[in-house]
């Protein structure tokens, strides 16, 4: 079977494409290889997207789930392994192969690391990137998170109601978010700040975390450390393509087409200067509309 279009990860900006596509009647086949949602099923709280104020991300990443059921858009759980580009396009999973005219890519990223010794043998055993998964384990604990941005921050917020303690670690002096959350942050007791400063060094005690060194030689007992750095794209798989930037960042037109005709990328994998939930979503659309426009106007 020929698919018109196959979507690759299913985050917002791939489910938005999936439906505007399947309701103009086009042979959809969606790919995932984790959860519909993605990083989505990460997050406490959103507070910015249009009517769903407040919602929850595991329960907005279900709505996507949701919607993709009822819609009745055909989803296999597999991860995509290659792209082969062509007239047709074969899409290579681990255990099969399928051919489609037009390729959707909407893989978002993954966490940054920090990249220090024995980061990755902690994993799991006392270093995460996620605290509404994670942050029970640590209840009246110390834990550490690491970063500036709105992640972090809203992060902290989140394990300081459940935590003993939390070290919020910035490596400059000031903030990457709106005064409201640095207002919020001030206002938790249990919230110790830590700018200009880096961990430089995980100590670890029967294969756990136990502490962490800072660059200016201080250590501090931690029970977890939560990492929020940053992200990396999830653009390994399509290197072969050409069409990735020394970022690992995908470049598109206005209609997020890539360099390779039929191939198109939407998200978090796109370089633009806004990445939110609304802005992928907007993606999607626009991708599908242009994939839509071409069928009808037969040059597909």
């Amino acid at each position: 079977m020929i698919y018109d279009l196959i979507v690759v990860g299913l985050g917002p900006a791939g489910v938005s494409a999936a439906i505007y596509a399947k309701r103009a009647g086009l042979k959809v086949l969606c790919l995932e290889k984790s959860m519909i949602g993605g990083y989505l099923n990460y997050i406490d709280r959103i507070d910015n997207y249009p009517g769903l104020y407040g919602i929850s991300g595991p329960d907005f990443a279900f709505s996507l789930y949701d919607t993709i059921s009822k819609m009745d858009i055909s989803y296999k759980n597999k991860e995509v392994l290659s792209i082969n580009n062509g007239e047709i396009k074969e899409v290579v999973t681990n255990d099969e192969k399928y051919l489609c005219k037009n390729v959707i890519l909407s893989t978002g990223r993954s966490p940054r690391k920090i990249g220090i010794d024995k980061e990755q043998d902690l994993y799991g055993k006392g270093i995460s990137h996620c605290a509404l998964c994670d942050g029970a384990f640590y209840k009246d604990k110390v834990v550490a998170v690491v970063g500036g941005g709105n992640s972090a921050l809203q992060e902290a917020l989140y394990l300081s109601n459940i935590c003993k303690e939390v070290y919020l670690i910035h490596r400059k002096e000031h903030y990457r978010v709106n005064g409201q959350a640095v207002d919020n942050i001030n206002k938790k007791s249990n919230i110790v700040q830590l700018l200009g400063k880096n961990v430089s060094k995980l100590i670890e005690n029967d294969n756990k975390l136990s502490a962490i060194i800072l660059d200016d030689g201080k250590e501090i007992l931690v029970d977890g450390l939560f990492i929020y750095i940053g992200f990396e794209p999830n653009t390994r798989f399509i290197e072969n393509l050409n069409i990735v930037n020394k970022d690992g960042y995908i470049e598109v037109n206005k209609y997020f087409e890539t360099e390779e005709k039929g191939i198109y990328a939407v998200g978090d994998i796109v370089k633009k200067d806004i990445y939110q939930i609304s802005t992928a979503v907007n993606d999607g659309v626009i991708a599908a509309t242009n994939v839509i426009e071409k069928f009808n106007e037969g040059v597909n």
